[in-house]
């Protein structure tokens, strides 16, 4: 089965325009979303679209449509994919947010089409990023307001692992010349049983809830230490935020 867990860390580096570095154990969902309904058959406390203690539910993702794979496939315009595993966290007690999950899309051959970087902001907007080229590295302009402490006007650069005994993640904010923030996630796989489920529970309970509360205890702090506000823009859905 290549569906997982990922125990581990998320690092955030600010440097400008004030440092503010941050330190958290996470856990994350690896899913092959091929492996959902085994998933469901499977696992005492998980279910997919329908209720339990922690849940996936394709609406949670892109526009909500039947199929998180098919709405990945299409996102990424490409149909030889054949493979879709998606780094997440899944609904705990109806509840999710998820800063950013990622999808690792591979052809038939195994060959890794692209990489969907689907970015969601605490207003409610949400916008995938398709990254494609012959990776890991991948950069783009910003197209979305995430922090009210950061403008639109920079890039992010992307640099993945594939989904192995570990996995990592860290994206670079560019600014001109500087890099202002750069954020690492890291974890460690553990298979994906009952047991292993309900230990995550135990170490990390209540993770998409602490996720929002630890965006807002940083977002007071950068508050308290005088970081510049940004006014959230108009928001265009498919395009991103409009910048002024």
């Amino acid at each position: 089965m290549r569906s997982a867990i990922y125990e581990g860390t998320l690092v955030h580096t600010r440097r400008a325009p004030v440092s503010n570095v941050f330190r958290y154990a996470v856990s994350y969902w690896l899913l092959d979303l091929d492996e959902l309904p085994e998933l469901d058959r499977r696992l005492r406390l998980f279910s997919v679209n329908r209720p339990n203690l922690v849940t996936f539910h394709d609406r949670d993702h892109f526009d909500g449509g039947p199929s998180a794979k098919q709405a990945a496939i299409d996102v990424a315009g490409d149909p030889s994919i054949e493979r879709v595993l998606l780094l997440t966290q899944p609904r705990m007690l109806g509840y999710v947010f998820n800063p950013v999950s990622f999808y690792w899309c591979y052809r038939a051959d195994g060959s890794l089409s692209c990489i969907v970087a689907e970015l969601n902001n605490t207003f409610g907007e949400r916008l995938p990023e398709v990254l494609r080229g012959p990776g890991p590295q991948y950069e783009h302009a910003k197209r979305l307001h995430v922090s009210p402490f950061f403008g639109l006007d920079q890039s992010y650069e992307w640099a993945f692992s594939q989904p192995g005994e570990t996995v990592w993640a860290r994206i670079h904010v560019r600014e001109d010349a500087e890099r202002p923030l750069t954020a690492v996630l890291h974890g460690r796989r553990r298979e994906l049983t009952n047991a292993n489920v309900a230990r995550a529970l135990v170490r990390y309970p209540l993770m998409p809830f602490q996720v929002t509360a630890l965006i807002h205890r940083q977002a007071l702090r950068l508050w308290l230490k005088r970081v510049p506000f940004h006014h959230k823009p108009a928001f265009v859905p498919g395009k991103g935020s409009v910048r002024t």
